[in-house]
């Protein structure tokens, strides 16, 4: 009898926790203990799903009542479990594949070179080029499918790092192979930005995010911006660029992997930056704004938010003689 508890721990009072009620009742009616998985409404619109497990207490005495005791365990953790085991054993399915795909693809455009050198008709020399482009791609899919197998057996291993000097360094890297010319503007942050990071897994991060940026930025002076900037309790690198505003479709399934919203695309890029990340206990995260040097211009902007980090020992001792 629950006529004395307070309302806040009274289950039939809470509509959205009938189904524990009747759980409940069960037990007591078949005077056996009871499983079941629920979905409990805990507020407008909000639902967590639970597994409960019931089980009767034996009476203290004649005059006493067994009590019915719930046992509740949140699904989400165990689903989000299940889903990184899934993961993790579909990468190592298809890493295999890829390793077994990567030696007949270049057999097959090592062979289609060689018959390019012979081809005199134009239509000849078109169905040769569709040939070279599309195992181009299928080649940068698969080492795209194996950059990831090689970031999940990796250990990770973050450093402190100056935020500013690594940018600085894969954004001149970049433009080395892209030429984006004066399409590309770097606003550096506050002096002395250091974040939590390994160098090698950020430059591969700024890499893909300027390779997206340019796939869909216009050929503008300023079109693409990359920036830091120091928030109270992390760094942040922002990657924007004027390209038109993505589809709400687009925008849901952004960092999911092989999806891409054209074909030039192998869907992987920004999936690898989400995993190279969370590896770090950063975010990363795509937002309509404007640009972040200030200018007003709306476009895409993609944000990373870093764990800050003290400077290294070597940089700070440096910085200590150079101050004396």
């Amino acid at each position: 009898d629950d006529t004395d508890a307070p309302v806040s721990l009274m289950l039939a009072s809470r509509p959205g926790w009938q189904p524990l009620v009747a759980l409940a009742e069960r037990t007591f009616a078949e005077q056996a203990s009871q499983q079941a998985e629920l979905a409990l409404e805990i507020g407008p619109g909000e639902r967590v799903h639970l597994r409960v497990r019931t089980r009767l207490t034996p009476p203290h005495d004649q005059q006493s009542e067994a009590l019915c005791v719930m046992f509740l365990q949140d699904l989400r953790e165990a689903e989000a479990r299940l889903r990184t085991e899934k993961l993790a054993a579909m990468g190592r399915m298809s890493a295999a594949v890829a390793h077994e795909i990567r030696n007949p693809l270049a057999a097959i455009a090592q062979a289609n070179a060689l018959l390019a050198e012979d081809l005199a008709r134009a239509e000849q020399k078109q169905l040769s080029d569709m040939v070279r482009k599309n195992t181009q791609r299928l080649a940068q899919i698969v080492d795209e499918i194996l950059n990831i197998a090689r970031v999940q057996q990796q250990p990770a291993a973050p450093v402190a790092l100056e935020l500013d000097a690594a940018v600085q360094a894969s954004v001149v890297e970049w433009s080395r192979h892209a030429r984006p010319g004066p399409r590309l503007g770097l606003q550096p942050g506050a002096a002395g930005l250091w974040a939590r990071f390994d160098p090698e897994h950020l430059r591969r991060v700024l890499i893909n995010l300027l390779d997206n940026a340019l796939r869909y930025a216009s050929t503008s002076a300023g079109a693409i911006v990359v920036a830091t900037e120091a928030g109270a309790d992390d760094r942040m690198l922002h990657v924007w660029s004027d390209g038109p505003p993505l589809e709400a479709t687009v925008q849901r399934h952004l960092f999911e992997p092989f999806f891409s919203s054209e074909s030039r695309s192998s869907g992987l890029g920004l999936y690898i930056c989400r995993e190279l990340c969370e590896r770090h206990g950063a975010t990363i995260a795509y937002d309509r704004a404007s640009a972040p040097d200030g200018s007003e211009r709306p476009g895409n902007l993609f944000t990373v938010v870093l764990r800050p980090a003290a400077p290294a020992p070597v940089a700070a001792a440096a910085a200590r003689a150079v101050g004396g």
